[in-house]
């Protein structure tokens, strides 16, 4: 029986999620409630969702770009598949641009 692309997506994510939420990197998340709503993330990538629905994913690299970051939210998430951390994420990028 083949599993069809929706499932392997469904599936992917949830592994994704899942070491997302064990991310010793993101342990001080508290400092992140100062960051402001959804609404206010929203307005700063300039994503503007159409019918009320949020594409995190599409959030996600916007927010990236606006960091200056070149990747997406498809690389992060390969990323942390294979065994990275977000804060590895993050600073591969800083090494990129100052090296």
């Amino acid at each position: 029986m083949e599993v069809s692309n929706q499932e392997q997506k469904r599936v992917r994510l949830k592994q994704f999620l899942k070491i997302l939420s064990e991310d010793p990197s993101l342990a001080g998340w508290e400092k992140l409630q100062n960051a402001g709503s959804l609404a206010d993330l929203l307005v700063y990538t300039g994503y503007y969702p159409r019918n009320d629905t949020i594409d995190m994913a599409k959030v996600v690299s916007l927010l990236l770009k606006k960091l200056g970051h070149e990747a997406g939210s498809e690389d992060m998430m390969e990323h942390v598949i294979n065994g990275g951390t977000v804060e590895e994420f993050m600073n591969k990028w800083k090494v990129r641009a100052s090296g």
